[in-house]
């Protein structure tokens, strides 16, 4: 692996860090690697699978973790990466990548979620996020709304059912994918607005 590899392995993994943090994850153990030490447990793509961790919800009370795989993976391995998912307190698994998220990447996740298990699983190329997408100048603010918060939203707008609402895709959307969303789920969106201040909207998770 060359300096810039592992400068963006560093970078991307803390961007990676901040966002589960927002999300309510204890991320504070997964900090302290530095960019040697990743270099001396990647010497190559294939020892990614060595920076893979898992990690648990601030709140004691909550039992649910995110599991973090980092590797490199064949449309082979894909097809069976998930056969034999471990246990049930696992709300997600966020798969770190040296390649581009790809179509496959993009089918297998819808499949995994509409499966009987409602397997949620995110793919992010390392190069992705090497910056925060999510702090970028250009890209509003995103927000799940609360499923209690819906039905209000729904009786502003005039909307009789969520459907209703233009649509943003599922996975194929890399902040919804940042955020956690899952088809279903209602995104606020927030843009400044030179009449009035802000300017809010909303769209719909669609699979």
């Amino acid at each position: 692996m060359n300096f810039g590899d592992i400068e963006d392995i560093y970078r991307s993994r803390l961007t990676l860090l901040d966002i589960l943090e927002e999300r309510g994850y204890a991320t504070e153990a997964f900090r302290k690697l530095s960019p040697d030490e990743i270099a001396a447990a990647v010497p190559t793509p294939e020892g990614l699978f060595s920076l893979s961790f898992t990690v648990k919800k601030r709140d004691e009370d909550d039992p649910k973790i995110c599991m973090v795989r980092y590797g490199k993976f064949s449309r082979q391995k894909l097809s069976i990466l998930f056969n034999d998912y471990p246990d049930e307190t696992i709300a997600e698994t966020i798969v770190m990548m040296m390649e581009p998220v790809a179509d496959l990447h993009h089918q297998l996740a819808l499949k995994l979620w509409l499966g009987e298990r409602r397997i949620r699983v995110s793919f992010f190329s390392i190069y992705q996020l090497v910056n925060n997408p999510m702090k970028h100048f250009l890209v509003p603010k995103h927000e799940i709304v609360p499923a209690e918060d819906e039905k209000g939203i729904m009786e502003k707008h005039h909307m009789i059912a969520k459907s209703k609402f233009p649509m943003i895709r599922f996975h194929h959307d890399p902040i919804v994918r940042l955020l956690g969303g899952v088809p279903g789920n209602l995104i606020k969106i927030t843009r400044p607005s030179l009449s009035a201040g802000v300017y809010e909207f909303y769209r719909v998770v669609s699979p």
